[in-house]
């Protein structure tokens, strides 16, 4: 989910590049989070058919326990790769970089040349995607970009995720970029509200899970040189118990794109 954020922004500010006479950077697609477990190794299988405000701090300080999530097995090591299909296309993979008191960092690293690194924390179960302190970092090939929340409120997953659940997000963030040599500086908001519909049976590379389907609807707006672009996304991630997000799909005005599971790894 978090990921979509930084993403539309940067497929923005990547035409404004192409305008501007500048090669555009490749940006990756939107994508969400990903689940306790045993210790676990799973290699490729044959695919079947079928289918960052000053951020508020918690107001009770987390503990690793806290950061305990069906969906999301919080553990140092731990790594996903995806293949991504549709308007971005290549592979990414997702790790946990660390754990503490507050929370825990995670990184996609994707095949296209981007990295993406965050924070997020824990309270009481439930799981907020935040900024680093110094900010939010996205690397493009050669070019980077920083992101720091100004505001941040609701939650990106709940801790008593069942089908029925309902939940929100609203995240307002400033970033700085340098694009072919462009200095640019842009405000994000993004409204995102969320439904776990049910559990269904699902198929991919990493093999056939039963796995709780979220339907999000997100509505983007990012602002830079004194212009606004609004975009509405709507998606669907399948995250399976003790093993993490397994598929999502994404539409909105700008495409669609697709990724699997294809392996992981849980300490």
């Amino acid at each position: 989910m978090k990921i979509a954020s930084f993403a539309f922004t940067l497929l923005v500010l990547a035409s404004l590049a192409c305008s501007l006479g500048n090669a555009s950077p490749s940006a990756p697609p939107p994508a969400a989070a990903s689940a306790p477990s045993t210790n676990t190794t799973v290699e490729p299988a044959p695919a079947t058919p079928a289918d960052s405000a000053p951020t508020a701090a918690p107001s009770a300080a987390p503990s690793a326990a806290s950061c305990v999530h069906l969906y999301y097995p919080v553990k140092p090591g731990a790594s996903w790769q995806y293949q991504l299909s549709g308007t971005s296309s290549g592979t990414f993979t997702r790790s946990i970089v660390s754990l503490n008191e507050n929370g825990f960092e995670d990184q996609d690293v994707f095949s296209a040349g981007t990295t993406r690194r965050g924070s997020w924390a824990c309270q009481q179960g439930s799981l907020i995607s935040l900024t680093p302190s110094g900010g939010a970092s996205v690397s493009v090939a050669d070019e980077q970009a920083t992101f720091v929340v100004e505001s941040n409120s609701g939650v990106t997953l709940p801790a008593d995720l069942q089908p029925g659940a309902a939940w929100t997000q609203n995240l307002v963030y400033t970033g700085q970029h340098n694009i072919g040599g462009t200095n640019v500086d842009s405000r994000t908001v993004i409204d995102m509200s969320c439904k776990a519909i049910g559990v269904e049976t699902v198929s991919v590379p990493a093999g056939g899970f039963d796995a709780l389907r979220v339907d999000c609807s997100t509505r983007f707006e990012v602002s830079f040189s004194g212009t606004t672009v609004s975009i509405n996304d709507t998606s669907s991630a399948w995250y399976a118990p003790g093993v993490g997000e397994i598929k999502a799909r994404s539409s909105s005005e700008m495409g669609s794109t697709e990724f699997v599971l294809l392996s992981y790894s849980i300490p």
